[in-house]
C-alpha cells in the first residue's frame, strides 16, 4: 500500500529531476547512516513526496550535500539536507512495517514462515501511537471483511492524515493528504483485484462485487465501475491543492507533477490493467 504518491518522469524538466533525485537520494542515505545499508530498501516514493510538500510550504531554500552511493558505487550523488528529511525517514520505516505486518498476515505456508524474516525495524513510540487507533480499526475491518471500501478508505485517509501532519509544516494540506489517503487505498485495492482473489486475500471490492467470479470480464467490470469514483476523488485532490496557493518555485513543480500527472496516470495505468486469465 506504498509507492503510488510517484512523479510522471516524463513530464519533468531535467533539472526538476535532478531536484527530485537529490531529496530521494537523501532520505535513502540518511536512512543507511541510521539503520544500516539494508535500510535502504524501505525507501518509497511516498516519503519522498512529503518531505518536498513540506518544504514547499514552509518556504525553506534547499540545502545541498553529496554522498557516495552503492548503485553505481563509489560514485557521489547531489542530496538534500533539509530538517524533513528525518520526517521522510521515520515515514518510510513506518509504511513499511505497515506493508510487513500485511504480508504476514496474507501470506500462508512455507511462506507465511519466511515472511518473519523480512527485514523489519520496529516504529518509533510517538508514530505508534499516533497511528494505532487506525490501524487496529483497519485491521478489525480486514478481519470482520468490510464490504464498503470506501469506509476502509476512509480510516487510511485518517491515518495518512494523521501520520504526515505530525510533521506542522504538512498541517496546511491536512484534508489533501486525507484524501490522497484515500485515494491510496482504494487504487491499491484495485491494482490487487487478481493477485487477492488468486491467494485468497481480503479486499473489500471482492466482497462489494463478490458474486459472479465465473464472469471472465468480473476483474475489468469491476475496475470500470470504480473509475468515476476515482477520477473524482483526484479532482478533490487537485482542488484541495489549488486551494493552498502555493509561490511558484522549482520544488511546487515537483508536487504538481506528483498531483496532476502521477496521480491520474496511475489510475489510468491500474483501472484500464487488463484482466488477468483464470
Amino acid at each position: 500500500m506504498i509507492g503510488y504518491l510517484k512523479p510522471d518522469v516524463n513530464e519533468l524538466k531535467v533539472r526538476e529531476l535532478k531536484l527530485y533525485n537529490a531529496y530521494y537520494c537523501g532520505i535513502c542515505t540518511g536512512l543507511s547512516k541510521k539503520y544500516g545499508p539494508v535500510s535502504r530498501l524501505l525507501l518509497s516514493y511516498d516519503s519522498t513526496f512529503f518531505v518536498i510538500l513540506s518544504d514547499v510550504l514552509s518556504g525553506k531554500q534547499c540545502q545541498f550535500d553529496h554522498a557516495r552511493c552503492p548503485l553505481p558505487p563509489f560514485q557521489k550523488k547531489r542530496i538534500v539536507k533539509s530538517e524533513d528529511i528525518r520526517f521522510g525517514m521515520e515515514i518510510s520505516k513506518f509504511f513499511s512495517d505497515l506493508k510487513i505486518d500485511d504480508f504476514k498476515r496474507d501470506s500462508k505456508g512455507f511462506t507465511h514462515v519466511l515472511s518473519f524474516f523480512l527485514f523489519h525495524f520496529k516504529s518509533n513510540d510517538e508514530f505508534f501511537r499516533i497511528s494505532k487507533p487506525y490501524t487496529d480499526r483497519i485491521l478489525f475491518s480486514e478481519i470482520s471483511e468490510e464490504s464498503d471500501p470506501q469506509e476502509v478508505a476512509d480510516l487510511f485517509g485518517k491515518l495518512s492524515e494523521a501520520m504526515a501532519t505530525s510533521l506542522s509544516n504538512l498541517k496546511r494540506a491536512s484534508n489533501m493528504i486525507y484524501l490522497m489517503g484515500r485515494w491510496v487505498y482504494l487504487i491499491d485495492a484495485l491494482d490487487d483485484l487478481e493477485e487477492d482473489f488468486k491467494k485468497k486475500n481480503y479486499n473489500p471490492f471482492l466482497v462489494k462485487y463478490g458474486s459472479n467470479f465465473d464472469d471472465p470480464d468480473f476483474f475489468a467490470k469491476i475496475r470500470e465501475k470504480e473509475k468515476a469514483p476515482i477520477d473524482f476523488l483526484v479532482q478533490r485532490i487537485q482542488q484541495e491543492y489549488e486551494n493552498l496557493k502555493i509561490d511558484p518555485s522549482i520544488n511546487r513543480n515537483l508536487v504538481e507533477n506528483v498531483i496532476f500527472y502521477g496521480l491520474p496516470g496511475t489510475s489510468t495505468k491500474i483501472l484500464d490493467k487488463r484482466m488477468m486469465k483464470n
